[in-house]
């Protein structure tokens, strides 16, 4: 009787590990996250005010911190691009938008130069703040300017308009999961002692399925 009752208790185990199991697999699919090259507007203008404040002085040939001292080398540096681009290069990580939808983190690109969009001043948006390396003697700056007719406005391909949020994963397939027999250790709880004899009384129930781990079924 004692080992009967040491079958059923394994029994019971291997059903909670059938219970355990989706649930653990659905917390692990519950949530995703923004893609890692994602980058918000706050974020954008945060890294660029990092140069402003610490004075960072313009050069085509100095780096700071890996990236090159100079207008674009400045905006990869905001846009948390892998290298430093040029004036030019910079239109392959971005795409061109309207000057109506400019929002600050954008970029305004004027020919050679390019320069972190921080906002309208006014209504009339004919003038506007960048965040910006401008030129030898000058170290990054804010700067109000006048929209002109040759310039170009920017938008950083993947930028997000507010913090990354959690959102819900897709719902996993239904159906029956079969568990491979490394996947899952049971810790027995039979003693050691009665090890043989469960194992020949498992053996003799011919009403129960076999207890091999790889012919299991568990449904989510």
């Amino acid at each position: 009787m004692k080992v009967r009752k040491s079958v059923r208790q394994t029994l019971a185990a291997i059903g909670r590990v059938s219970l355990v199991l989706p649930i653990s697999m659905a917390l692990l699919l519950a949530v995703q996250t923004a893609p890692a090259s994602a980058l918000t507007r706050a974020e954008v203008i945060k890294r660029a005010n990092v140069w402003v404040q610490k004075r960072v002085p313009y050069s085509q040939h100095g780096y700071y911190r890996g990236y090159r001292r100079d207008c674009s080398g400045m905006v990869s540096m905001a846009w948390a691009l892998k290298t430093s681009y040029t004036s030019r290069s910079i239109v392959s990580k971005a795409f061109r938008i309207p000057k109506n939808q400019l929002k600050p983190g954008d970029a305004v690109r004027t020919p050679g130069h390019v320069a972190i969009f921080a906002g309208w001043k006014g209504k009339s948006r004919q003038q506007y703040w960048v965040l910006q390396q401008s030129g030898r003697g000058t170290p990054a700056n804010r700067r109000l300017k006048t929209w002109r007719s040759n310039a170009q406005a920017l938008r950083r391909r993947g930028i997000l308009n507010r913090p990354p949020r959690l959102v819900a994963a897709k719902k996993p397939a239904t159906g029956p999961v079969v568990v491979a027999s490394a996947a899952i250790t049971i810790t027995p709880l039979v003693p050691a002692t009665h090890v043989d004899a469960v194992t020949a009384v498992a053996a003799s129930v011919s009403t129960a399925p076999a207890l091999t781990a790889t012919s299991h079924q568990f449904s989510l």
